[in-house]
């Protein structure tokens, strides 16, 4: 038994997996007709949304093999004993899909091959004459990776975008961790493209546009949906598209989605630097956990906010070629290297522009997302919701005009106090607005006040080091 004995188990137990996940999504209407048939009293919602998470955790089992392949080939201990726990995991949890799922007799096929592929990886990867073959010590390896830089933009995406805007009450918490593999792997992959790429800001806004659309208009349908989250009501529809949510979302996603939460994570870890967070092995399962958590958020969110529509191809098409065209896009994007110009620019302090960014955050979605038993935005009326949708847009344009401007010459305090300020700011108005319960204000009054004490202290500090300028747009 060799390293690469192991390697060709997990490969091929990563192929199975893929497939049984494949045939479950191609298939899902015969497999849940045959389930009906063994299960006529089940509700058809609960036995859809069954069908589809019950392959999650497999698949994602298996792809975490596909993370060690190179590790293994190195001859990495590590990378061993954490195969021999993973097939044990898989080993269990295959053996309870077979045992509880009611699949029809051919998938039921695959779930057995996967099965004993995870028995003789099993009994493999325990073996003494395979351990023995990873007993040599490694090398270092050089390469920059920052995985606590990863792990705390991972989940600081999903608070930004969620916790801070008052969208998950606590009662419901059980749910954010359902919001981590897209939130998050998206921001950390966006992240990493951006920074191997030598590009800034700009890339990042426009590939958390295209996130947008993907998120908005392909997982959850609700850009064109007329019925999920009451949004055809926001404003009235043009061209079939929720007009108003469709302006708040296709800004917010790229802003307090992804930019904001990989600027923090950057400046808590200012000294590793633009350098990637991740390794080749790292980014790939990054990118196949965000497919994954999109998949995750499309079965578990659809069946219980918007069971009845499905999105027409048409538009469906249209949302991913503008998609793919913003990250094509994005990736021409050229960023200039910081330097000073050569007229100085004035620079507001930063609490000057942590209050700029602040209001406009506030504003931007006050004006935008209806509150306090509104049905359309900032309480208007038919036609007239046209105003503040304009206001909102004004207040976007001037923003990214004065950020800009103040770009050019500002320190990391500046970037730190711009950042804070849009977040707290966004965050008072679900303080505001979406917080209904006392423990609800109490959780987001405790965010905002951790972020707001935590960033003075550190524009403070940053402010005392005088840093030299750095790029942010």
């Amino acid at each position: 038994m060799t390293k690469k004995t192991v390697v060709a188990l997990l490969v091929t137990n990563l192929a199975i997996s893929v497939i049984f996940a494949l045939i479950t999504l191609f298939l899902h209407g015969p497999i849940l007709a045959y389930q009906h048939v063994h299960h006529p009293a089940a509700d058809p919602a609960a036995l859809s949304r069954t069908l589809w998470t019950r392959p999650l955790p497999i698949l994602v089992v298996a792809l975490l093999y596909a993370r060690f392949v190179r590790q293994l080939l190195r001859g990495d201990r590590r990378a061993l004993r954490r195969v021999r726990i993973i097939s044990v995991v898989g080993l269990i949890g295959v053996g309870w899909l077979l045992l509880s799922a009611e699949y029809p007799p051919w998938l039921r096929i695959v779930e057995a091959v996967q099965l004993l592929l995870l028995a003789a990886m099993t009994v493999t990867v325990n073996l003494r004459t395979v351990r023995s073959a990873f007993d040599a010590p490694l090398p270092a390896d050089a390469r920059p990776r920052n995985r606590r830089a990863a792990w705390t933009l991972i989940l600081l995406a999903p608070v930004v975008a969620e916790l801070m805007l008052g969208n998950i009450p606590l009662r419901q918490l059980w749910v954010f961790p359902v919001f981590i593999p897209i939130y998050g792997a998206s921001a950390l992959l966006i992240r990493e493209v951006t920074r191997r790429s030598g590009r800034g800001v700009p890339a990042m806004l426009l590939l958390g546009l295209a996130y947008g659309l993907v998120e908005e208009g392909l997982v959850l349908q609700s850009l064109t949906s007329p019925t999920i989250y009451h949004a055809a009501d926001w404003a009235p529809r043009l061209f079939g598209v929720n007009s108003a949510y469709t302006e708040l979302n296709l800004v917010y996603h790229p802003v307090f989605s992804i930019t904001i939460p990989i600027l923090l994570t950057e400046l808590l870890f200012a000294g590793h630097g633009r350098q990637p967070y991740l390794r080749r092995g790292g980014l790939i399962v990054t990118g196949v956990v965000a497919v994954l958590g999109a998949l995750l958020v499309h079965v578990a969110v659809l069946p219980a906010e918007d069971p009845d529509y499905r999105l027409p191809l048409v538009p469906a098409a249209v949302i991913l070629t503008v998609a793919l065209l913003l990250t094509v896009t994005a990736l021409r994007v050229r960023r200039e290297p910081a330097r000073l110009p050569e007229t100085p620019t004035r620079v507001p302090s930063p609490t000057a522009v942590a209050v700029v960014t602040g209001a406009a955050g506030f504003g931007f979605v006050a004006l935008l997302f209806p509150f306090a038993g509104a049905t359309q935005s900032f309480f208007t009326h038919g036609a007239w919701v046209f105003a503040p949708m304009s206001a909102a847009a004004a207040i976007v344009a001037v923003t990214a005009v004065l950020v800009h401007r103040w770009s050019a010459a500002w320190s990391p305090a500046h970037l730190l106090a711009a950042a804070l300020g849009a977040t707290v700011g966004h965050a008072v108005f679900g303080l505001v607005a979406n917080a209904g319960t006392i423990p609800d204000r109490a959780f987001l009054a405790a965010l905002i006040g951790f972020a707001t004490g935590g960033g003075i202290w550190a524009i403070r500090r940053r402010s005392a080091s005088r840093p030299e300028p750095v790029e942010a747009g």
